[in-house]
Protein backbone atom coordinates (compact mmCIF):
# COMPACT_ATOMS: atom_id res chain seq x y z
CA UNK A 1 0.00 0.00 0.00
CA UNK A 2 1.51 3.59 -0.94
CA UNK A 3 0.39 6.07 1.14
CA UNK A 4 1.83 9.80 0.57
CA UNK A 5 0.81 11.98 3.14
CA UNK A 6 3.41 14.48 4.58
CA UNK A 7 3.27 15.41 8.02
CA UNK A 8 4.89 18.60 9.74
CA UNK A 9 6.97 18.38 12.42
CA UNK A 10 9.91 20.35 13.90
CA UNK A 11 13.37 19.17 14.53
CA UNK A 12 14.63 20.88 17.93
CA UNK A 13 18.40 19.33 17.68
CA UNK A 14 17.50 15.84 19.12
CA UNK A 15 14.13 14.95 18.22
CA UNK A 16 11.29 15.43 15.70
CA UNK A 17 7.93 16.80 17.35
CA UNK A 18 5.66 15.76 14.86
CA UNK A 19 2.03 18.30 13.59
CA UNK A 20 0.07 15.38 14.30
CA UNK A 21 0.10 11.81 14.62
CA UNK A 22 1.56 8.96 11.96
CA UNK A 23 -1.63 7.19 10.72
CA UNK A 24 0.86 4.23 9.53
CA UNK A 25 2.05 1.17 12.25
CA UNK A 26 4.08 -1.21 9.62
CA UNK A 27 7.40 0.06 8.62
CA UNK A 28 7.41 2.41 6.33
CA UNK A 29 10.38 3.78 4.22
CA UNK A 30 10.65 7.58 4.86
CA UNK A 31 12.08 10.87 3.21
CA UNK A 32 13.35 13.66 5.67
CA UNK A 33 13.44 17.23 4.15
CA UNK A 34 14.36 20.18 5.84
CA UNK A 35 12.87 22.79 4.54
CA UNK A 36 14.42 26.12 6.79
CA UNK A 37 15.57 26.64 10.22
CA UNK A 38 13.14 28.73 12.85
CA UNK A 39 13.84 31.72 14.66
CA UNK A 40 14.56 31.61 17.91
CA UNK A 41 12.25 34.08 18.53
CA UNK A 42 9.32 32.39 17.32
CA UNK A 43 10.74 28.90 18.80
CA UNK A 44 7.72 29.49 21.54
CA UNK A 45 5.45 28.74 18.71
CA UNK A 46 6.34 24.68 19.89
CA UNK A 47 4.53 24.22 23.13
CA UNK A 48 1.60 24.92 20.99
CA UNK A 49 2.18 21.82 18.58
CA UNK A 50 -0.62 19.06 18.35
CA UNK A 51 -2.91 22.17 20.60
CA UNK A 52 -4.41 23.41 17.11
CA UNK A 53 -6.04 22.05 14.38
CA UNK A 54 -4.97 21.45 10.59
CA UNK A 55 -6.74 25.14 9.70
CA UNK A 56 -5.20 26.73 12.81
CA UNK A 57 -2.24 25.66 11.79
CA UNK A 58 -2.04 26.69 8.80
CA UNK A 59 -3.24 30.37 9.69
CA UNK A 60 0.00 30.62 11.89
CA UNK A 61 1.99 29.69 8.97
CA UNK A 62 0.75 32.36 7.24
CA UNK A 63 1.31 34.60 9.90
CA UNK A 64 4.71 33.49 10.21
CA UNK A 65 5.41 33.83 6.85
CA UNK A 66 4.03 37.34 6.07
CA UNK A 67 6.57 38.08 9.40
CA UNK A 68 9.41 36.24 7.99
CA UNK A 69 8.68 38.31 4.61
CA UNK A 70 7.73 41.86 6.04
CA UNK A 71 10.94 43.56 4.86
CA UNK A 72 10.75 42.42 0.97
CA UNK A 73 11.05 44.81 -1.31
CA UNK A 74 11.01 47.45 0.87
CA UNK A 75 13.83 49.99 1.04
CA UNK A 76 15.92 51.02 4.49
CA UNK A 77 14.26 54.45 5.89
Amino acid sequence: MLIKEYIRAIYDGDAFRLEKPIPVKEDYEVIITFVEPIKKDQSGILDFFNAWGDEDAEFIDEIMEERNNFSDGRENL
